[in-house]
């Protein structure tokens, strides 16, 4: 090689690494007037090509280079890193694959591809992609931490530990695997461990935002709130477009009782820079808090500057229905619509809408529609509503309630006295969970408040002993059903069962819950902890319902279908029915709090 060429590919090189990818590309062409097959030259042209969103004219260059190059597994691997960045995950799967066969050793091969894999929620094919580039490189602290983010998705929250610790013992100072730990740590309920790895890592980047978001969720479910705060406002001092970090930092102060001022950083932002995800985050907790002018003006403004902005369109939607205007708001869903049709969140909008107004068998025609499993419960009790709506029986298939529901209590776990005494050491622990005085924005509760986090993941034995019993209690549930695989509720029949979520509920005299369903559940159920004694001493029968759960009234706002079935809350039983079914909580007056732990369980997956 000449040394012009060698001048002209090494100023091509430091051109692309300094981000100058035009630069870069006119020095490659320079090269290749010179030496038109070279592939140094043929690859770094491709690589610029790609980074400037050149990918057509990229790929044949990538293969003329890959054809020519000694390493033609590394370039195959950029080929496939291009490709991955424009979304085209199967010819990116293509490329990888190509460049691990080429070099089974060749590490960045196997970790774009089980990046790409995991990006097509392909996770058994990732972990294969992960573990064969480990096995190559055994101390790659890269493909350790991915693999640990690999099991965080699929709730292997142990198992993702191991391999984060690992990096960490290879890099002390890996940030990354340190945050990521720290926030599995979290999940399993070790919050003095997951705040050790925040801490360090915020010590390690002060200035990092994700540090500074994750140190501040672990101060928040560890009850330090006013920590939390200030590590939320570090956050956004690094990121402050963030809205992942604003929602979160909007809801902690919300819980706090600030409500006069929840916005205001959000707003703050705003004011600088009116980005449309942040108008729209602004419209959706503005609406939440039922400051239903401001979400609408937010709303407004983000689609001014994005016409396109589905979010937008759906937010009004929700205030004109709100203020009474069916027809306006049909309109406005149906935009929203057409422009994110596989949204089901806003088609089941839609669906609300049009049943507040009448329109059931279009309501019924929207819902046959089949919808991913995120969201099935609301599909089919949104079905069983309009099926209830207009006369059709058949929706007693869905609100069986002989068949669905059942009450059991819970033995007495060893080592106490009593169910008695056993709720009372419960009570006792789930109190200082609850270090909020407001309840959560997004709840469904009022007049009182929710723990944050995972109850079943507190460490403490006398939370992990009501874990244990209530998942014999609903394995019993489960035993007791009977078999229907047509049946959206039935067809997931399981043995083996696992928690999808898990809370602590305190009501206060006058607090209630509005009918909801759970999205992310198959079963759901309340265990009862506390019950006041003004709602224990009235009778099932009666007709003064304070307190009791209650099934089968309408959630939807504006269709007034009343509730079916109420079950008085007693301590130590526990209570479950399909996530789909509606279910509320009457409101009732008391001198001492209602005290719950619901939970949501799912059939383990194989």
């Amino acid at each position: 090689m000449n040394a012009g060429l060698m001048q002209l590919l090494q100023g091509a090189a430091a051109q692309f690494q300094g981000g100058r990818f035009n630069d870069a590309l006119v020095a490659c062409e320079a090269a290749l007037e010179q030496a038109p097959d070279h592939p140094e030259a043929l690859h770094l042209k491709a690589l610029a090509l790609g980074r400037l969103q050149r990918l057509e004219e990229a790929l044949p260059i990538f293969d003329a280079a890959a054809a020519r190059h000694p390493q033609r597994h590394a370039i195959l691997a950029n080929k496939g890193n291009a490709l991955r960045a424009a979304q085209r995950l199967d010819e990116a799967i293509a490329a990888y694959s190509v460049s691990v066969e080429a070099n089974p050793g060749f590490v960045n091969g196997w970790a774009g591809l089980g990046g790409a894999y995991r990006q097509r929620n392909n996770f058994e094919q990732a972990e294969d992609a992960f573990r064969n580039g480990l096995a190559a490189e055994p101390k790659n602290t890269g493909l350790l931490n991915n693999l640990g983010v690999l099991l965080v998705d699929a709730h292997r929250h142990e198992e993702a530990i191991e391999f984060f610790s690992t990096a960490i013992s290879i890099q002390p100072d890996m940030v990354f695997a340190l945050v990521n730990r720290g926030a599995a740590l979290r999940f399993l309920g070790r919050n003095n461990d997951a705040l050790a790895d925040h801490g360090r890592a915020a010590a390690l980047a002060p200035h990092d935002a994700e540090t500074q978001y994750q140190l501040a969720n672990t101060l928040r479910q560890s009850g330090r709130m006013t920590e939390a705060e200030s590590a939320y406002q570090a956050a956004l001092g690094a990121a402050p477009m963030r809205a992942d970090i604003h929602r979160d930092y909007a809801r902690l102060l919300w819980e706090m009782g600030e409500s006069d001022r929840f916005l205001a950083p959000l707003e703050q932002v705003i004011a600088a820079n009116p980005d449309p995800e942040l108008l729209t985050l602004k419209g959706e907790l503005a609406f939440r808090a039922g400051q239903g002018a401001a979400a609408e003006m937010a709303a407004s403004r983000a689609i001014e500057i994005d016409s396109d902005n589905a979010a937008g369109h759906r937010i009004i939607g929700r205030v004109r229905r709100q203020e009474g205007g069916y027809d306006a708001a049909v309109a406005s869903l149906e935009a929203s619509l057409r422009l994110a049709p596989a949204d089901f969140e806003t088609l089941h909008e839609l669906v609300e809408t049009l049943l507040v107004r009448g329109d059931f068998e279009r309501a019924v025609g929207l819902l046959g529609h089949e919808p991913p499993p995120a969201h099935l419960q609301k599909h089919v009790a949104l079905r069983a509503i309009a099926m209830r709506l207009s006369g059709d029986e058949e929706y007693r298939r869905y609100y069986d309630y002989d068949k669905f529901t059942k009450l059991l209590m819970i033995e007495t776990p060893a080592g106490f006295d009593s169910l008695d005494a056993f709720n009372d050491a419960l009570a006792a622990a789930i109190t200082p969970l609850h270090a909020t005085n407001k309840q959560p924005l997004d709840q469904t509760l009022y007049g009182g408040t929710q723990s944050f986090g995972r109850l079943w993941d507190e460490p403490l034995p006398i939370i992990q002993t009501l874990k244990n019993q209530l998942l014999g209690a609903a394995k019993a549930y489960v035993a007791g059903l009977p078999d229907d695989p047509g049946h959206p509720f039935l067809a997931r029949k399981a043995e083996n069962l696992e928690c999808a979520g898990a809370w602590s509920v305190m009501l206060s005299s006058g607090g209630g819950h509005v009918d909801h369903v759970h999205p992310e559940g198959w079963i759901s159920a309340v265990y009862y902890v506390q019950v006041p004694q003004e709602v224990a001493a009235l009778d099932q029968g009666g007709g003064d319902k304070a307190g009791f759960l209650r099934l089968g009234a309408s959630g939807v706002d504006g269709v007034g279908l009343p509730a079916e079935r109420w079950v008085k809350p007693k301590e130590g039983a526990v209570v479950f029915f399909p996530s789909y079914i509606w279910h509320g909580v009457e409101n009732f007056t008391s001198l001492s709090p209602r005290i719950t732990a619901p939970f949501d369980l799912v059939p383990r997956q194989p």
